[in-house]
Parts: C-alpha cells; structure tokens; sequence
C-alpha cells in the first residue's frame, strides 16, 4: 500500500464578510470541495482599499467563521480567503468587500468662547482628528459656573461657530463641546470659561422724594432686582414743573439716599 502526499486544497467557498462593530468584522466561508489531505487551518487576509498593506489572521481546520478585530471604523477592507493542507496553500477565494461601521469620532478641537453681548456667547472649534464615519454635528454644553442645570444647543457638520443666545449678562458659563456620527458621540472637550457682558440693570426700586427744607429735597430707593453686572452708581434726574430744563445728579453704587438742595 501507499499513499500520495498531501497537495493544497482547493479554496475556501461561499465568503462573505460582514460589519459587526466599528472594529470588528466577521468573516464566513465553506469548506473547499476538494481538500486533498487533512485540511490543517485557513489564513484570512485583509486590507484596506486602495492601499498594499495587507494583514493575515489564522483560522482553525473546523473553523468556519473568523471575527477580524482591531479594524479602522468607517473603513472599506477587501478580504480573501485561503486554505492550506501540508500540501501547500490553496488559491485565494474570490474578494469580499466590507465596510466597518461608524464609530463615535474624537473631541472637537481648539474650543473658544468670547462674549458678544450681555446675553451672547460665540463659541468656535476645529474638526476632530479622527470622524470615524460621516460627522453628522457637534453638541454644545452650557451652564451657569456652579450650577447642575446643564443646556444644550447642536451646530451643523460644517460648522466652526456657534452664538449661543438667551444668556444672564455678567454671568460666568463653562462650556464643553461633542461632535457625533451614526456611530455615536465623542467624549466631551475640555472646559472653557467665558463670562458675558455687563448689561444694563433694572430700575431702582420703592423711590420717594420729601422736601426737608425750603430749597432741599431728599430722594431715597432701593437696589434694582437684577444689576447685571457691577453697579457703578445712579443718576437722579429733576426739574422745576412744568419746566423743560432737566437737571441731573449722580450718587454712588451703595448710596440709597440723595439730598437735592
């Protein structure tokens, strides 16, 4: 008796090749109708399209599925198979094509914030390094410094600024931003800290005027309710009835009375 020595298989049948996450795709295949001596394993090779680079995963004998891992996300691959004998290695199966699926992308970059107004924040940004897939926008994150009360405004893919209106005057934010794809949102970028812009306050409040004496009054009143900002004083505005010369003085930001004489 004796017995030929083993020669390579024919190739692996029926591969396909399918996305399961942003890194990972999962590769199956049938046995090869001829497989010439014991069938000792299948090499898997992959790549990225266009490119000359190609890697190799090992799949056992009784294999029949293979999950690549460690893949870019959003990114095409071609893969072929092969089995192999102590004969040799088969002829390549025909290429699959597979795309990975999106992943989450990086932090948005240089992020700044400037007041525009007493109650307008422009913030602006640069692109993330990695997409990871089709950038479908950017989340931003503001909130009053010391608060737990968080809001959110989304800017377009394009984008590379944002007005935030609607805020306090003189109110110190903190804000962060995120862009995201189908494959989901980035982690958030650091803290920026912007303060707006001084508004003007509400009007005094509870205000009377008494004559003390034959030439003197005097004017008192309280805080306004919102100084939106540093209060730096008031004006007292007074004229004679029935006249049209307005005249006016000027009291500091903690007086509450003003004598006019």
């Amino acid at each position: 008796l004796v017995q030929t020595m083993s020669g390579a298989p024919s190739a692996p049948l029926s591969v396909t090749a399918q996305s399961q996450s942003p890194d990972t795709v999962i590769v199956a295949w049938q046995t090869p109708t001829e497989t010439n001596g014991d069938l000792l394993g299948y090499y898997i090779y992959y790549q990225v399209v266009g490119t000359t680079d190609t890697s190799r995963a090992e799949a056992g004998p009784n294999d029949a599925t293979y999950i690549i891992s460690g893949l870019r996300p959003a990114t095409e691959y071609v893969i072929t198979l092969t089995a192999y004998t102590e004969g040799g290695e088969s002829e390549r199966s025909g290429e699959v094509l597979v795309q990975t699926m999106s992943g989450a992308p990086s932090a948005p970059l240089s992020v700044t914030a400037q007041s525009q107004s007493p109650d307008t924040v422009i913030v602006a940004w640069q692109t993330p390094t990695e997409t990871n897939g089709d950038l479908l926008g950017y989340y931003i994150y503001y909130q009053v410094v010391g608060s737990t009360d968080t809001s959110r405004a989304e800017a377009g893919p394009n984008d590379a600024t944002y007005i935030i209106s609607g805020l306090r005057p003189a109110t110190e934010y903190v804000i962060t931003l995120t862009a995201y794809t189908e494959g989901g949102e980035s982690e958030r970028s650091g803290d920026v800290l912007v303060q707006t812009l001084s508004g003007a306050p509400s009007a005094p409040l509870s205000v009377t005027a008494e004559g003390k004496a034959a030439d003197a009054i005097t004017v008192t009143w309280q805080a306004p309710t919102n100084t939106n900002g540093d209060l730096l004083g008031y004006y007292i505005y007074y004229q004679v009835f029935e006249s049209t010369e307005t005249l006016r003085a000027e009291a500091g930001p903690s007086d509450t009375t003003f004598n006019i004489s």
